[in-house]
C-alpha cells in the first residue's frame, strides 16, 4: 500500500502497544493529504487537541474490532471536495461502532438538482445522525422539523425533510416526535440508518431558496460520525434486507392513496416497468427498494447479482435481482396539487441477465454510487434477499475489473478480460446491445437509449415476461418503441422505451423503431456497442453487427464510436443484422464524422464524405467571433487560421450545407 506522498506539519505518528491506535496526530498538528494520494493505516487512528487532517485524497483505516478511531472534539478531519469527480474519501474497516468517536466534515456538492422545485435526493452517511446536526448544516430557521401534522405547515411545508419508508412505499417526515425520531432528535435505529434514502428541502416555508446544492465553487458541509462496517448486536450500518417491502394495493393505475391521502400515481416511479399501460396488472412499484450509500467512499454495484468465489466476491449474490437505477438531472419536481413528476429521462438503469449487469447503463462509471448518493434496487419477486455494502467500497470512480479480488483499491475495470478472466454467463443469457447517445453542440450528453438482444430475450409487448426492458417518461428526447413480431412499430402501445429487448434469434434482421424528438439545435448521435456488459470496439465476438436506419432509409453498419450529425425530429431505426431487402449504404459515409483535430502543429477540419460545402466559425473564450468563412470546399482539409502565439481556448463551429453541425473546444 502507498504510505507516502503526504504533506504534513507537526505530526507525530506512534504505535501503541495495545494496537488500539497505530496513528496519532498530535495537538496543533496539520496533515494535508493531496488529491489522488492513498494513505494506508493498518490499525486505529487518533487526533488530539486542535489537530487538523485535511484530506483531498484517500485515507484507509484497516483495523480490527478493538481498534479505535477517535477524532477529538476540538480537532478537524476534513473530506474536501474539489469537484464532483475529485474529493476526499475515508475508508474505515474493522473497528466496531462503539470504538469510532468524533466527527468528520464532509464537503458536498451535487452533480445535479432534482428539478426546479423538488427536494434534493441524498444520503446521510453517518451513525446516529440527529435532527440538531441536520439543522446545523443549513442554519436555524431553514428546516421545518417541529410540525408533523398533515397540513400546509407540516407535511406540505416547502422546508420539510423526509426519509423513504420502503415498507409503506411513502416518504415520512423528519421531525421531533415523528415516526423515526425521539424528542431529542435521535434516530430510531429501526427506521433511520446510514443506508436510508432522504430528500432534503432547498426552500424555506415562504418558497425562497436557501440551498443550491450544485452551485459552482460552493460546498455544503455535513458533520457527523463515520459509520462502522462491523455488525455488532443491533448495530448494522451496511447490510440491508431486501424484504418487507410494500405489499398492499396501489389501486388501479396507482389511484389508491397512502396514509396521508397522497395518490400513489403522484409519486411512485419504477423505471423497470411500464407505467402507461395498466401498471396495476404488473409489479410496478413492487419489490423496489430505495437505498443509500452509507459510507464516505464510493460503492461499486457491478457484481451484486453475480456469483463470485473466494476473495473475488463482494459478498453479494442477489439471485432475484432485476437491476439498479438512480436519477441524474431534472427529476423530482413536486407540487402539493400534482405530487412528484419525473420530467426528464435522465435516469441510470442497469439490468441483470445471466447473473451479471449486461443491459443498459453498464459502463464502468455508471455502476458507481458516490458518497451521499442514493439508488434503487428492483427484485423480480418478493423472496427475501439482502445486500451487504461493506465489500463494495471503492476509491476509484470506475468499477473493478472482472476476476479482480474485491477491495477498496482493486484494479479498475478497463476491459472485460483485463486479468484474463471474465464472468461465467450462460450462453442463452449473453446480451449484445447498442447504445445510441445524443449529444448537444457543446459535446454534452443529452440522453441515450438502448437496444439489446439475447437468445432468451422476449420480443414485443409482454410486461410479465420481459426482464431487460426499461421505460421512459413521455418527455424523452430519444427512444425506441415496442416492436411487432414481423418488424416495425407495434402501434397498439404508445410507451417509450429506454431499453428495448428483442430475441436474438427470432428477431434477427428485423427493425426496431428509433425516434428523436428534439428541435432546439443540431445534435450528434454516437454509437456504443456492448457484449456481456463490456464495450467492444472491435465488434461483436461472432461477427454479427447492429445496423442504423438513417433519415434517407438506408442501413449503415454500426461501428463502435461512430457518430452522425443531425437536426430536428427524426424517424429512424435499429436492427440486429441487416434487414432483408434493406438498402445498404455504399459505406459508412453517413456515419463518418466531420472532425476537428491537430495536424503538424496546426488545427484543421476534416470533412465527412457526404458534406459538399461548409461554413467554419471560430470564437474566442469570451464568445467573440474571430474568424468566419462560408462556402468552404470539403474536398480537402481546412486549415483553421489561429495566432499560434496566443495561448487560449477557442470554440470551432462547422456547419454543412444541410445544417449538420460539429462543434469542438480547442486549446491553442
Amino acid at each position: 500500500m502507498i504510505r507516502n506522498f503526504i504533506s504534513f506539519n507537526l505530526v507525530l505518528f506512534s504505535a501503541f502497544a495495545s494496537s488500539q491506535v497505530i496513528t496519532y496526530v498530535g495537538n496543533s498538528a496539520l496533515v494535508t493529504i493531496k488529491s489522488k494520494t492513498l494513505v494506508y493505516n493498518g490499525g486505529g487512528l487518533q487526533t488530539a487537541g486542535t489537530a487538523v487532517v485535511d484530506n483531498s485524497g484517500n485515507v484507509m483505516v484497516n483495523g480490527i474490532g478493538t481498534d479505535r478511531v477517535t477524532i477529538a472534539p476540538s480537532s478537524k478531519f476534513y473530506l474536501r471536495l474539489a469537484s464532483t469527480t475529485d474529493y476526499g474519501q475515508l475508508y474505515i474497516a474493522g473497528p466496531e461502532q462503539g470504538n469510532i468517536s468524533g466527527k468528520v466534515d464532509k464537503e458536498y456538492r451535487s452533480d445535479y438538482l432534482n428539478g426546479a422545485t423538488g427536494r434534493q435526493q441524498t444520503a446521510l452517511p453517518f451513525y446516529n445522525f440527529t435532527i440538531p446536526e441536520l439543522v446545523n448544516v443549513f442554519g436555524s430557521g431553514n428546516l421545518n422539523v417541529t410540525n408533523v401534522t398533515n397540513n400546509s405547515s407540516g407535511r406540505f411545508n416547502f422546508s420539510s425533510a423526509f426519509w423513504w419508508n420502503n415498507a409503506r412505499a411513502r416518504f415520512d417526515q423528519i421531525a421531533y416526535s415523528g415516526t423515526a425520531y425521539d424528542a431529542a432528535g435521535t434516530p430510531n435505529p429501526s427506521f433511520i440508518k446510514p443506508t436510508t434514502y432522504y430528500i432534503l428541502p432547498r426552500r424555506r416555508a415562504d418558497g425562497s431558496y436557501f440551498w443550491v446544492p450544485n452551485a459552482d465553487n460552493k460546498v455544503t458541509t455535513f458533520i457527523g460520525t463515520p459509520a462502522s462496517d462491523a455488525i455488532v448486536g443491533t448495530v448494522n450500518n451496511v447490510e440491508v434486507p431486501l424484504s418487507g417491502g410494500f405489499s398492499g394495493s396501489f389501486g388501479p393505475d396507482g389511484s389508491g392513496s397512502n396514509f396521508f391521502g397522497e395518490r400513489y400515481y403522484s409519486y411512485i416511479d419504477d423505471p423497470f416497468r411500464n407505467k402507461v399501460s395498466g401498471w396495476h396488472n404488473t409489479d410496478y412499484g413492487k419489490n423496489l427498494y430505495h437505498l443509500a450509500n452509507p459510507f464516505l467512499t464510493n460503492i461499486d454495484l457491478k457484481y451484486i447479482g453475480t456469483e463470485e468465489t473466494g476473495n473475488l466476491s463482494d459478498g453479494n449474490h442477489i439471485i432475484n435481482l432485476v437491476g439498479i437505477a438512480y436519477y441524474t438531472t431534472n427529476n423530482l419536481n413536486w407540487s402539493a396539487g400534482t405530487g412528484t413528476t419525473y420530467a426528464s429521462a435522465n435516469t441510470i438503469v442497469a439490468n441483470v441477465s445471466g447473473g451479471a449487469f449486461q443491459v443498459g447503463d453498464v459502463t464502468a462509471k455508471r455502476l458507481i454510487i458516490k458518497p451521499m448518493g442514493e439508488f434503487m434496487v428492483k427484485l423480480n419477486n418478493s423472496n427475501p434477499s439482502s445486500i451487504n455494502l461493506s465489500n463494495t467500497r471503492r476509491f476509484q470512480l470506475t468499477s473493478r475489473a472482472d476476476g479482480t479480488p474485491n477491495g477498496v483499491a482493486a484494479a479498475k475495470g478497463a476491459s472485460a478480460d483485463e486479468d484474463g478472466t471474465e464472468i461465467n454467463i450462460p450462453a442463452d443469457k449473453v446480451v449484445k446491445q447498442v447504445a445510441v447517445v445524443m449529444y448537444d453542440l457543446d459535446g454534452l450528453e443529452l440522453e441515450r437509449t438502448y437496444y439489446a438482444v439475447s437468445p432468451s430475450a422476449i420480443t414485443g409487448y409482454d410486461p410479465a415476461a420481459t426482464m431487460m426492458q426499461a421505460y421512459a417518461p413521455t418527455e424523452k428526447l430519444i427512444y425506441t418503441k415496442e416492436e411487432k413480431a414481423d418488424g416495425g412499430e407495434d402501434t397498439n402501445y404508445s410507451n417509450k422505451l429506454y431499453i428495448n429487448e428483442a430475441n436474438e434469434m427470432s428477431y434477427k434482421s428485423k427493425l426496431i423503431p428509433l425516434y428523436v424528438n428534439y428541435q432546439e439545435q443540431p445534435y450528434q448521435l454516437k454509437f456504443e456497442v456492448y457484449e456481456k456488459g463490456e464495450r467492444v470496439p472491435d465488434g461483436l465476438s461472432d461477427g454479427t453487427s447492429f445496423y442504423f436506419k438513417n433519415a434517407q432509409g438506408q442501413f449503415v453498419k454500426i461501428v463502435d464510436g461512430d457518430s452522425i450529425s443531425m437536426n430536428g425530429t427524426q424517424n429512424l431505426g435499429l436492427s440486429y443484422e441487416l434487414p432483408t431487402g434493406g438498402t445498404l449504404g455504399t459505406d459508412n459515409a453517413n456515419l463518418a464524422q466531420t472532425i476537428i483535430a491537430k495536424k503538424d502543429n496546426n488545427w484543421i477540419v476534416r470533412f465527412a464524405k457526404n458534406w459538399n460545402n461548409a461554413k467554419v466559425e471560430v470564437y474566442s473564450a469570451a464568445g467573440q467571433l474571430v474568424h468566419t468563412k462560408s462556402q468552404v470546399s470539403t474536398a480537402n482539409d481546412y486549415l483553421i487560421p489561429l495566432n499560434h502565439q496566443a495561448k487560449s481556448i477557442f470554440l470551432v463551429r462547422v456547419t454543412s450545407e444541410k445544417g449538420e453541425v460539429v462543434i469542438k473546444k480547442i486549446l491553442n
